[in-house]
């Protein structure tokens, strides 16, 4: 299984975005694959589409809709408090930017081997993320 951070989301869905093709590349790479993203992604997306575009409620939702299904991505269920507890036991150890750490501990805690993300952190601590939960980060 393959956790979806959403800069490759929001990557794959603009054509304008810099890392577009890198991101069509992975994500038809992995189709073979289930590839799934948290809710704290689909927060992500709405945030990011309501702040660079200017659309209305129903339009956002809309948007968000659509870049998950493109990118042919399954929302998994994450346990909150189970994510809360486990991403303070992992806080010490990584030592990533709050966000990361909640993308990481969710790609754990859904089962998935492999994180597809653009995020420059967490490239730069892939070998320690691998090391303490065995997931690999892959994307730049």
């Amino acid at each position: 299984m393959i956790y979806l951070d959403t800069n490759v989301l929001v990557a794959y869905i603009n054509p304008k975005d810099k890392l577009h093709n890198k991101a069509i590349y992975l994500v038809s790479k992995h189709r073979g694959d289930k590839i799934v993203i948290s809710p704290i992604v689909l927060l992500e997306l709405y945030s990011v589409f309501s702040r660079t575009m200017n659309l209305d409620d129903s339009e956002l939702k809309a948007l968000v809709n659509y870049t998950v299904i493109k990118c042919g991505v399954e929302v998994i269920d994450i346990d909150l408090d189970e994510l809360y507890n486990q991403s303070l036991s992992y806080a010490n150890k990584l030592k990533l930017k709050t966000l990361d750490l909640l993308h990481v501990v969710s790609a754990y805690l859904s089962g998935s081997e492999i994180i597809l993300s653009f995020d420059k952190d967490l490239n730069n601590k892939s070998s320690v993320i691998e090391k303490v939960l065995g997931l690999r980060v892959l994307g730049l």
